[in-house]
């Protein structure tokens, strides 16, 4: 595991005004180091910064062995620009309108969280939850009828991933499930391949999609 105290980012951002302003206020910090453009999926990075859906097939042309978590700024705080950032696999969100001051704690709160605070944050509002299941349920813009999917998880993976999906860490799964934290951690890189996810929240995004978990009740 890389030394928190040292942090790779990867700028993957479409708009060059909100670049030149993260990489003019995290440039001045010595616990980060920048990259971006094509050269960050070919580096090893910790956090990847975006602001547009990106394209997972073209991502995975670069084969990225261990793919950084994401932290996706939006254009505000709304439902739809939060499940936006879910759809992406993103852990965390910011909102453009946020003061940029805040980038480096967000930064930092990713790389030593264990569980999505975005999918958690939506999963903790009925009208967040319903709203995100609504939109993964409905069709994609190239036709794609998700209810005709076979489900490619079994039970017990479709219960960690249930889980995830409301934000818990991997030792809170096994705690709740009766499984050591490695085992699940096992689970999670077999769901990833059956799913050709590259994050957990974006696993947890397709599945719903596809109607392979139930509804994001409040307990």
């Amino acid at each position: 595991m890389k030394d928190v105290s040292r942090i790779i980012v990867h700028l993957a951002v479409a708009d060059p005004n909100l670049e030149d302003s993260i990489l003019s206020l995290l440039g001045k910090k010595a616990r980060f180091s920048l990259v971006k453009g094509s050269i960050g999926y070919a580096a090893e990075v910790d956090v990847r910064i975006i602001n547009e859906i990106p394209n997972l097939a073209q991502i995975r042309e670069y084969d990225e062995f261990v793919p950084p978590k994401l932290l996706f700024i939006g254009p505000n705080h709304s439902h739809e620009a939060m499940i936006k950032a879910v759809i992406s696999g993103a852990w965390a969100y910011m909102s453009a309108d946020d003061d940029l001051s805040e980038l480096e704690s967000a930064i930092s709160g990713v790389v030593e969280s264990t569980g999505s605070s975005l999918l958690q944050t939506i999963a903790s509002s009925e009208n967040a939850s319903q709203e995100f299941l609504q939109e993964l349920a409905a069709p994609r813009l190239e036709g794609q009828v998700t209810h005709t999917i076979p489900n490619l998880l079994t039970s017990d993976e479709v219960r960690i991933l249930e889980l995830i999906a409301r934000g818990e860490r991997s030792k809170d799964i096994g705690e709740i499930v009766g499984l050591a934290e490695q085992t699940v951690k096992n689970y999670v890189v077999r769901i990833l391949d059956k799913t050709r996810t590259q994050t957990r929240a974006h696993a947890a995004a397709l599945a719903a999609q596809r109607g392979w978990l139930p509804p994001l009740d409040k307990d």
